[in-house]
């Protein structure tokens, strides 16, 4: 008996009187982690930009990075005991709100930038080396890359996210807590362990053992980061520091692109050069910047005041910058699919009504702009956000061009298995189809032929119909339970977190579609978010 009480003083207040909405969301909002949240970002700038003059990048050759001990990797005595105190001492919620301000601030070390990380002979290298590196190779970084250990191939961030895993799981509980959805717990546990059988079925096939573990590392971490959401996020307490984590990260590493923009690639004269530069930070800045962009779009939606719709204007104005600079395309596909997205699943309502008008207004110019800008000789920021919108419709570029001969090897590799049921498992490459001219792009990416582009043909080349559907299933389930979520939310900050939820499983299916998105944390931490705020949003509604 004491138990149903319990359920229904939290979904209906003490004595079956809930609470106001806008109480609800007033206690939400003023608990949004704002201020640790610019306190946490500030410090981690400032002492990775101290590590970054104290020490330097090491390669072994060009392109190659030397797993050796430097001046940062002492500072671990500095910062390896804070980590813990803040991982391990402080409550659950808390940790977990520093855990994903961390992960979205500090860039991974993969996608770090160097001026000697890539094929220096081909003109691949970075434009700079960025300030940001000793903390992406402390926290995202192997072991053996950040401190030269043999055979250390896990990073301080998997192992953050099994401690924190366990803590959620089984230290001590809130009386508000409650367990998560079974369904959830099963679909996420599935993709893990269909992982780690197509890994042992491609290695007993014949499979090398050293690239499936590279094919395997981030998809075994996706459903753990799912899992510790699920577990650990509250709702709706941790909703408003979830927003604001995307916002400051967001508007911090604009910034940053901005300086690189500037600072870095202007006076070098690379700004000037067609289709330069490639990027200022990384590929997965773009799911960064567009889902924050949701979250002050979807936040204005349906908070629905003049004070709130100004000021997200004001704080999307850096980010869209950002966006602009950094140069990705993926980006602008985003930034179209989503909104859209989140628009359908809006309500027939009056408010639907005025953003359908205010589309049939802004359509036609954003169409004119793209026309008259993608054909500008000029090498200004204002027009390339025209030239990549047509360079993805064109797809004519050499970049378009090879990814269509990655994407037919895999439809061929697939085609080779019988009826694409079984197929190789991880561990193995893709084939070459006989009807492509052979591409070796191996000096730019070693592993070009054990992980490819397009996640989506990828798994399917890999993994066949069977273990295809496994993995892919929490996509649709994690659209679907936003969606269902958004139905039955009961604040406005529940719906603005549930569309917030749809609009990041569309960013993240596209990233993963055209820009390696399995092998990013930024893609697996946001759809990790994502889907815990969509199952938990669903389970409230019944």
């Amino acid at each position: 008996m004491s138990d149903l009480q319990q359920k229904v003083a939290q979904k209906y207040g003490a004595f079956g009187a809930r609470p106001d909405d806008e109480e609800i969301d007033r206690k939400v909002l003023a608990d949004n982690f704002f201020k640790p949240t610019m306190q946490l970002i500030a410090g981690i700038f400032a002492a990775t930009l101290f590590a970054s003059f104290a020490s330097s990048p090491k390669f072994s050759a060009p392109g190659a990075w030397a797993n050796s001990f430097r001046l940062d990797t002492a500072l671990v005595v500095v910062w390896g005991p804070l980590l813990y105190w803040v991982m391990a001492r402080q409550r659950v919620w808390k940790s977990l709100r520093i855990y994903l301000v961390l992960a979205l601030f500090i860039e991974p070390f993969s996608e770090a930038m160097f001026k000697d990380m890539g094929v220096v002979a081909s003109g691949e290298a970075g434009y700079w080396d960025t300030v940001m590196w000793p903390a992406a190779v402390a926290f995202f970084g192997t072991v053996k890359e950040f401190a030269g250990v043999p055979g250390a191939s896990l990073s301080v961030f998997f192992f953050t996210t099994v401690g924190l895993l366990y803590r959620a799981v089984k230290g001590k509980k809130a009386d508000t807590w409650t367990p998560p959805p079974k369904f959830a717990r099963r679909a996420l546990l599935t993709f893990l362990f269909t992982v780690i059988g197509l890994a042992a079925f491609g290695i007993i096939r014949g499979g090398a053992v050293e690239p499936a573990f590279r094919q395997t590392i981030y998809l075994i971490q996706l459903p753990l980061v799912g899992l510790l959401f699920l577990y650990a996020l509250r709702i709706p307490e941790d909703l408003a520091s979830v927003g604001t984590a995307f916002v400051c990260a967001a508007i911090a590493r604009s910034l940053l692109v901005m300086y690189i923009y500037f600072g870095v690639c202007a006076p070098a004269g690379i700004t000037a050069l067609p289709g330069k530069p490639e990027w200022c930070t990384n590929q997965s800045d773009s799911v960064l910047f567009v889902v924050s962009l949701m979250v002050l779009l979807a936040h204005s939606l349906e908070q629905r005041s003049k004070k709130v719709i100004v000021r997200s204007l004001m704080l999307a104005a850096p980010i869209l910058l950002g966006i602009v600079l950094n140069n990705r395309r993926l980006a602008f596909v985003s930034l179209a699919a989503a909104p859209l997205v989140i628009y359908l699943a809006l309500r027939p309502s009056k408010r639907k009504r005025r953003v359908t008008w205010a589309l049939a207004f802004s359509v036609p110019l954003l169409v004119g702009y793209v026309l008259v800008g993608s054909e500008m000789a000029s090498a200004s920021p204002i027009f390339k956000p025209a030239k990549l919108v047509l360079s993805v419709m064109d797809q004519k570029d050499n970049s378009s061009l090879s990814r269509d001969i990655e994407n037919e090897n895999l439809i061929y590799t697939l085609r080779a298995s019988p009826l694409g049921i079984v197929t190789t498992g991880f561990g193995h490459e893709y084939q070459n189809s006989p009807d492509n001219p052979p591409v070796d792009i191996g000096e730019l990416f070693k592993n070009y032929k054990y992980i490819a582009h397009n996640g989506v043909l990828w798994m399917w080349s890999l993994a066949g119909v069977v273990g295809f559907t496994l993995l892919w299933m929490i996509y649709p389930l994690g659209a679907t339970l936003a969606l269902r979520g958004y139905r039955a939310a009961q604040t406005p900050l529940e719906r603005s977190g549930a569309l917030v939820a749809l609009g990041s499983v569309v960013i993240c299916v596209i990233q993963i579609w055209g820009d390696q998105g399995f092998n990013s944390y930024m893609t697996l931490v946001t759809f990790g978010v994502s889907f815990a705020v969509s199952s938990r949003l669903a389970a409230r509604g019944g």
